[in-house]
C-alpha cells in the first residue's frame, strides 16, 4: 500500500537575519521529515527539495549572477514552518526564541511545505482538500489557493523561481504552477503514488518516486516529457547531487 495520509508533521526554514560578517552559511538547506504510513506503520525519511536563497555567499567561477527574483525579497525572517496534518494550520516557530509565534490557518490535512528561494511565500499541500495553499511569509497569511491533482503529497520549487512542482499521490501526477500567475500551467502524468520529488540542480529535471509503481519518473522540465527508470520496493523519496566539477 502506498502511504497516501500521512501522519507526521513537515518543516521549512527560514534562516535568521544575519549581521554582516567575512562567512556566510551555506546555501539552500535541504529540510528532512520522518512521516509514518497509518496503515503499515513504517517511517520513511523524506527529503523536501525546500531550498532557501541566502545573500552573502560568493558564487563560484565561471557562476552566472542569480536572477533578482531568487534572492530574498526582504531580511530572512528566522522562522521555522511547520504543517500541521490534522490542525490544518501551519505553525511559525522562531528560531531565537524556539517558541511558536504564529499559526496560519490553511486548507484541509497540510501535509509538505517549501518556501520559494526568495523566502517571499511558502507552498502548502492540502492533501484532503486537493488544493496548495501560497502564504505570504511577510503577512503569515493565504493569498491564494490553487487545485492541484488528487491527494498532493509533495511541493518544491525550482532553483530560478520559476515554476512549483507538486507531486499528487492519490492521482499519478505532477501539477505544474507558475508563482507569477498562482494557476496550474501543466499536468504531467508519471508513475501510481507518487509521494516524492526533487529537482535537479540544474533545474532541467524534476525526479519523482512511485511508492505503488517502484518506479522513478525523471520530467524533462524543457519538454514535459517523462522517462521511467524502475528502482526498488516502495520507493518514498528522492533527492538529486550535482556531478563533481
Amino acid at each position: 500500500m502506498r502511504p497516501h495520509a500521512v501522519t507526521g508533521q513537515t518543516g521549512a526554514f527560514a534562516p535568521p537575519a544575519r549581521e554582516p560578517q567575512p562567512a556566510a552559511p551555506a546555501r539552500g538547506p535541504s529540510v528532512a521529515r520522518m512521516t509514518r504510513n497509518r496503515y503499515t506503520g513504517r517511517c520513511a525519511a523524506v527529503v523536501l527539495a525546500a531550498a532557501v536563497g541566502l545573500t552573502g555567499l560568493p558564487d563560484p567561477p565561471g557562476a552566472r549572477a542569480a536572477a533578482p527574483s531568487a534572492r530574498p525579497a526582504h531580511g530572512a525572517s528566522g522562522h521555522v514552518y511547520v504543517a500541521n496534518l490534522h490542525s490544518d494550520t501551519v505553525s511559525v516557530v522562531d528560531t531565537r526564541s524556539g517558541t511558536v509565534v504564529d499559526t496560519v490557518p490553511v486548507g484541509d490535512g497540510p501535509d509538505s511545505v517549501a518556501l520559494s528561494p526568495d523566502g517571499a511565500r511558502l507552498y502548502v499541500t492540502d492533501s484532503a482538500a486537493d488544493t496548495v495553499s501560497v502564504v505570504d511569509t511577510r503577512t503569515r497569511t493565504v493569498v491564494e489557493t490553487v487545485t492541484v491533482g488528487h491527494e498532493p503529497s509533495r511541493v518544491t520549487v525550482s532553483p530560478d523561481n520559476r515554476n512549483v512542482y507538486v507531486a499528487n499521490v492519490g492521482g499519478g501526477t505532477v501539477s505544474v504552477i507558475s508563482p507569477r500567475t498562482l494557476a496550474v500551467t501543466d499536468t504531467i502524468a508519471v508513475g501510481d503514488g507518487p509521494n516524492g520529488l526533487a529537482v535537479g540542480p540544474d533545474g532541467c529535471s524534476v525526479h519523482v518516486s512511485n511508492f505503488d509503481s517502484d518506479s522513478l519518473s525523471v520530467i524533462d522540465t524543457r519538454t514535459g516529457r517523462t522517462v521511467t527508470v524502475p528502482v526498488g520496493d516502495g520507493p518514498t523519496g528522492v533527492t538529486t547531487q550535482a556531478p563533481p566539477h
